[in-house]
């Protein structure tokens, strides 16, 4: 019976030890996670997500321009009255800055009124001023060096508002958006009649209410 016993130890020993042989075995063969790849291992491809331009069509594309033609207008005007009151432009009479520098806060409720009518019709807002005449309308503003170049800046773009804003109330086909233009328009005129009356120029009406009015071809998205 002892030399049963002893042999029947020895073989459960033996199969313990194979056991935790083939175990070590196993986890030898296996890399931990978390651990680099072998070298020369091209890395994993990256991907990368681009968000579409927003496309406007039908009365959208018109809310598009005229909310990035009045938040450019108001950008413009609004440098153009700050930097009247930096003493930039030389001597500006107080009615010359207060007069830009509140015909520009209008342009940007006018730009921020429009955007809320995209947002309302499920597109969404203009982003910037993307605008073809952009450039041109800032070296304007580069350009300038009195308060008259000042003046006439004002007096060209709140025309071109008033001219897009004008032609869109007879375009568009949604009643909120002719109703925001019908509103706009005449805030627009003003403003280019009160510059107008600052350079001296007698007050006049346009033969074509909507000459020099921006399209939605004038959009850059």
């Amino acid at each position: 019976m002892t030399g049963s016993g002893t042999t029947r130890r020895r073989f459960l020993l033996g199969l313990g030890a194979l056991s935790g042989a083939a175990a070590l075995a196993a986890c030898s063969n296996t890399a931990p996670p978390g651990s680099p790849a072998p070298a020369g291992t091209p890395p994993p491809p990256t991907t990368t997500t681009t968000t579409p331009a927003p496309v406007y069509e039908g009365d959208a594309a018109l809310m598009a321009v005229a909310a990035a033609l009045s938040g450019l207008v108001g950008d413009l005007l609004g440098q153009a009255g700050t930097g009247a009151g930096q003493g930039r432009y030389g001597s500006v009479p107080g009615v010359v800055t207060a007069f830009l520098s509140g015909a520009a806060a209008q342009h940007v409720a006018h730009a921020e009124a429009w955007n809320r009518l995209l947002t309302n019709a499920g597109r969404p807002p203009v982003d910037g001023y993307p605008l073809t005449v952009e450039p041109v309308l800032r070296g304007r503003l580069v350009a300038a060096v009195a308060p008259v170049d000042l003046l006439g800046l004002a007096a060209d773009v709140t025309a071109t508002v008033t001219a897009t804003i004008t032609a869109i109330a007879g375009r568009a086909t949604e009643t909120s958006t002719v109703a925001l233009a019908a509103g706009v328009a005449p805030v627009s005129a003003m403003h280019g009649a009160t510059a107008d009356f600052l350079l001296g120029r007698p007050p006049t009406a346009p033969t074509d209410p909507t000459a020099g009015a921006l399209g939605p071809d004038a959009l850059t998205v």
